[in-house]
């Protein structure tokens, strides 16, 4: 009998999507503490941001061989064994003090989350289509960042009692894990192929793949170059304390939330269009996060740029599902999470790089500011242009 998928199943596959994040964000309002227990270690200055990073590597390095391990054997008991592993070995440094052991932990975890990723995404497509699939997305967008600030709280407010203590929220991987385990099913199509009683008709689509790695990569670096460096951003524009620093943030953060509300009406628009949107908002806020004086300015341009980002991700997953069908959705959408988080490492040598040619960073921002825009108006005269029909 087939399971018609509803609320239950879309909120656990958001919840679900939100924990990676936890491994960077939970611990970023620590990093002081582990660099203080940690720093008489050889080398600590390399090691200890790997504890926040590792994960992250080891989930754009394993993402595509653990969607094709999920195309074989099914989306459910993928999900449900990173879970797993996700809680059992991410709490581990809470009784650990060996730094080499707790990066040990992270390299796991960095698996776990590949695992998660990949199976939920491809859930989501499998459960979802058409204009619920956009609500959906776009439902995502809006409750990611609440989620990632309420780790941020949460790792901050441990941190305060040790720096072992961030590590406990892991544990709420454990109700998660029971919530997946009696709400996703495994969708018909994909158990019959990972029974062996569906045969694969089509290959692999490695054409529509490599479009999708080259154009997520592409997108992740301009991503993260706000995701990552907003900070110093505001920093740079007179913002001194980490605490006003924080609270600017945060109140920027905003804008993926709104970004995700309006992702969700968007379903009538083409891809070529929501993509210029995306490059335009992010063009604007970038150039503004340069050449903006004062505080206001630099907080709406902000804004606006985040906006940009609170579309940036559904419309990624969104457009990489249509490339897929049921049969390589897992791998395919393993090489979507491989592709953009590879964008955490690939965007701050190129901002470093485009700052030696602008001459200062906020000349580099506004410089990939500018380069947005041009990439939207590019959009914009080829939106007339026919696309090919989705994978089904």
């Amino acid at each position: 009998m087939n399971r018609v998928p509803g609320v239950s199943q879309g909120l656990a596959l958001i919840c679900a999507a939100g924990l990676p994040t936890m491994a960077i964000v939970s611990l970023v309002p620590n990093l002081p503490q582990l660099f203080a227990h940690f720093g008489a270690v050889p080398h600590a200055q390399w090691l200890v941001p790997m504890i926040l990073t590792l994960p992250s590597l080891c989930l754009a390095l394993f993402s595509p061989f653990i969607g094709t391990l999920i195309d074989r054997v099914g989306r459910r008991p993928v999900l449900l064994a990173s879970l797993a592993l996700f809680t059992a070995v991410g709490v581990l440094p809470y009784a650990m003090d060996d730094l080499v052991l707790v990066l040990a932990t992270r390299f796991f975890v960095g698996i776990a989350e590949a695992g998660i990723l990949a199976a939920q995404n491809a859930l989501m497509g499998d459960y979802f289509a058409g204009e619920r699939r956009q609500r959906w997305l776009g439902l995502l967008s809006v409750i990611s960042p609440l989620l990632a600030a309420g780790f941020v709280l949460a790792g901050g407010g441990l941190g305060a009692i040790d720096w072992h203590a961030p590590f406990l929220l892991y544990l709420v991987g454990a109700p998660m894990l029971a919530w997946c385990f009696f709400s996703i099913h495994e969708p018909a199509r994909t158990r019959s192929a990972a029974s062996g009683h569906g045969a694969v008709a089509e290959p692999f689509p490695w054409a529509a793949a490599r479009g999708v790695a080259l154009v997520t990569v592409g997108v992740s670096i301009l991503y993260f170059v706000q995701a990552v460096q907003l900070g110093r951003v505001f920093h740079e524009h007179g913002v001194g304390s980490p605490a006003a620093i924080g609270l600017h943030v945060t109140l920027a953060s905003a804008g993926v939330v709104v970004g995700g509300i309006v992702f969700a009406r968007l379903a009538g628009v083409s891809m070529q269009t929501r993509f210029a949107l995306m490059f335009a908002c992010l063009g604007i806020g970038y150039a503004g996060l340069g050449l903006a004086q004062g505080a206001a300015m630099v907080l709406a341009s902000a804004l606006v740029a985040q906006f940009g980002n609170g579309l940036a991700i559904p419309m990624l997953i969104g457009w990489a599902l249509e490339k897929f069908g049921a049969a390589h959705r897992g791998r395919g959408m393993g090489i979507w999470g491989s592709c953009f988080f590879a964008g955490t490492f690939l965007s701050p040598p190129l901002l470093t790089a485009v700052t030696g040619i602008a001459g200062s960073f906020l000349g580099a921002v506004a410089g990939i500011g500018v380069f947005c825009l041009f990439l939207a108006g590019v959009l914009m005269l080829l939106r007339g242009r026919r696309i090919p029909a989705p994978i089904r």
